[in-house]
């Protein structure tokens, strides 16, 4: 048996947008093409005796995936357009077949209850959102106070979305209506009458960020407002109940900006009243751990079980949990080591769920609302688990001095050189409202079985624990969050004797980028350090980072240009204690971060390499922000090895 390596990137497995049909769970199953230097997906599913069939395999991403009749529809890339386009494929065999040509990509889809309509979106622009070179490239006019998204690009102001009904029987399409920004379908009425979908409040207002619910009656071509009461709100996924009494939302008022929890929402569509349902729960509704494995999953954390009980999906300190409630009440009914990664509703009270575990990359289980029972479906690396085994991991709480509780693990190193003597990496998670847990992270099997034991906390301002404790770092970068996660590596050495505390490393991205920055700057504990696309100057930031006019604020407590505003800035800010480091450190950056651009390492490079300190800048093309969840895979391993050659020379 062997330990995780980088390149087993391109074996691992994972499944997602569970769905069932004609006695069948249908999923998407994510992979790498290492050739292909490319993310892939299949669409297969598995019955109850375990029988795989495979739907649709076509190289590229087939996604959307949605039950029509018998048939499967899902979007698929044409290499004739070189867009995304509506497929279909009959459950009683065939291949696929396309049903659009569009000009522009498919990029949303949802299908009426009966099985006779399919809703797609489509958007028409002209810009193309990537950074390309042109030998006569045009200028970019920006007028709008928000034009850029990580991961995305440049917005194109001009672009157009309009969204088609695809008639079944007639196999034809014809528009609803189009719209300057783009909608998210989540639902269809039982009787096919209503589209509920989530847009931007006001969409032209760069100021307001209200995302709400909306529900467009295709009779009579009248909109509801849903969340009307809640009009900065922001809500991502609701589900209509089978009688259309009522709705089920996920979202939050946004009182505390983007530090505000998830929270789940009950809808009575008579009275119109909207009434939140876990405002005092210490769970966030969803559960997107801090990883690097989680692909395609559909976003989807609710669902109806009948007209009065539904059924979602919560984080809760480091895991997930699954309930089922009626009205106010709720109740758990699955609460274990693992992470959601998508469900799917099976007939006699069951429930598919797409998982994964800290030493189990992924599978799909089944459970019994009836009786509690467990079942496994089907494990897409079950034969790669017989000739590997994953890096062992232990769970740990440990009480900080002001009586706050944490999470950590304690990852093994795999046949380590001097089993006595164990060099540990400390690492940290971005956000800061985000949480490790209890899901598989490729990135430490891999430093594990290259011979680092692994330690990885949630410091306050973490998600899962609450809003208490989500809030508790605001205002307060630096201070108590850098003494939570000294505290714990502290409670890790203490416990865990075979770690060498004369090899301490240091690494993080993002948030996790700025901590390193921060604890280089504060501390010379560690051998060895690696930031990765880091917050280093707060004031730079406000003007450059797609987000970072608002996101500053709602982080540090108060703006740019409130009264102390530069000062409070530049205090949290890394660069300010860069004369302090002695720290040998490797800095990792996208050249196509939008979120902590680049420029930030670049003052960070610029102030190590001027006061002396041994430090090295590498540049990483073509790479967003989410380089290592979701950049180009052949730069995730290329990073991977650059980590592990900067510790190993500095042993």
């Amino acid at each position: 048996m062997t330990g995780i390596t980088a390149n087993d990137f391109f074996k691992l497995k994972s499944t997602s947008q569970l769905t069932y049909a004609d006695e069948k769970v249908f999923f998407v199953e994510n992979s790498v093409d290492e050739k292909r230097n490319s993310y892939q997906t299949e669409i297969k599913s598995v019955n109850e005796k375990g029988v795989i069939q495979t739907w649709a395999n076509g190289k590229g991403i087939n996604s959307n995936l949605v039950v029509v009749q018998e048939n499967l529809y899902f979007t698929a890339h044409d290499e004739t357009s070189r867009k995304n386009q509506l497929f279909s494929v009959n459950f009683h065999g065939g291949i696929p077949t396309q049903l659009t040509f569009e000009k522009t990509d498919v990029i949303n889809l949802i299908a009426s209850h009966d099985g006779s309509i399919v809703f797609y979106q489509t958007k028409e622009s002209e810009l193309e959102n990537k950074f390309k070179t042109s030998e006569f490239p045009k200028t970019r006019e920006i007028n709008r106070l928000i034009n850029r998204l990580d991961g995305t690009g440049w917005f194109d102001e001009k672009a157009v979305y309009r969204t088609f009904e695809f008639d079944v029987e007639n196999q034809a399409s014809s528009q609803i209506f189009e719209k300057d920004d783009q909608i998210n379908f989540l639902d269809v009425s039982s009787n096919n009458q209503q589209l509920l979908f989530s847009e931007k409040n006001q969409p032209k207002n760069d100021l307001d960020f209200g995302e709400g619910i909306y529900a467009y009656n295709l009779t009579n071509k009248k909109t509801t407002f849903v969340t009307e009461s809640e009009p900065a709100g922001q809500f991502y996924d609701a589900k209509f109940s089978p009688d259309l009494t009522k709705i089920l939302l996920v979202g939050n008022d946004e009182h505390l900006v983007n530090n505000t929890k998830q929270e789940l929402y009950l809808y009575t569509i008579e009275n119109k009243k909207l009434v939140n349902l876990t405002r005092h729960a210490d769970f966030d509704i969803d559960c997107h751990l801090a990883a690097d494995f989680e692909q395609q999953t559909s976003g989807h954390v609710i669902a109806w079980l009948d007209n009065a009980n539904y059924f979602f999906t919560a984080g809760y300190h480091g895991h997930s949990q699954a309930f089922t409630g009626s009205g106010t009440q709720f109740r758990i009914v699955y609460n274990e080591t693992n992470q959601i990664y998508d469900f799917a509703l099976l007939p006699n009270a069951q429930i598919a769920f797409s998982i994964s575990a800290q030493e189990k990359a992924n599978e799909i289980i089944k459970l019994d609302l009836k009786n509690n029972g467990r079942f496994k479906l089907y494990n897409p690396n079950l034969k790669f688990e017989t000739t590997h085994e994953y890096a062992h991991v232990e769970h740990f709480n440990f009480q900080t001095e002001d009586g706050w509780n944490h999470d950590g693990w304690y990852m093994q190193a795999v046949n380590p050189k001097d089993p006595r003597n164990i060099p540990v990496l400390l690492y940290v998670h971005g956000g800061p409202h985000a949480a490790y847990g209890e899901s598989f992270f490729h990135e430490f099997q891999v430093h594990a079985n290259h011979g680092y034991a692994v330690v990885f906390v949630n410091p306050r301002g973490s998600t899962t624990y609450g809003q208490e404790f989500e809030t508790a770092v605001i205002g307060h970068y630096g201070e108590k969050d850098y003494s939570d996660v000294l505290s714990g590596l502290d409670y890790a050495l203490d416990h865990f004797p075979e770690l060498d505390r004369k090899r301490q490393y240091i690494a993080g991205g993002s948030y996790g980028g700025f901590m390193t920055s921060w604890a280089v700057g504060h501390t010379n504990r560690f051998k060895a350090a690696v930031t990765q696309r880091s917050v280093i100057n707060w004031i730079s930031m406000w003007g450059t980072s797609d987000i970072g006019w608002y996101f500053n604020k709602s982080e540090l407590g108060l703006d740019l240009y409130d009264s102390q505003g530069v000062t409070e800035y530049w205090k949290r800010s890394p660069l300010a204690y860069a004369k302090n480091v002695k720290t040998p450190l490797l800095i990792q950056h996208g050249e196509w971060d939008m979120r902590c651009p680049i420029e930030q390492s670049e003052q960070f490079y610029t102030a190590l390499k001027q006061n002396g300190n041994e430090t090295k800048f590498i540049r990483y093309p073509q790479s967003f922000h989410g380089i290592s969840r979701d950049g180009l895979p052949s730069l995730r391993i290329k990073r991977l090895f650059d980590i592990q050659a900067w510790i190993d020379s500095h042993q």
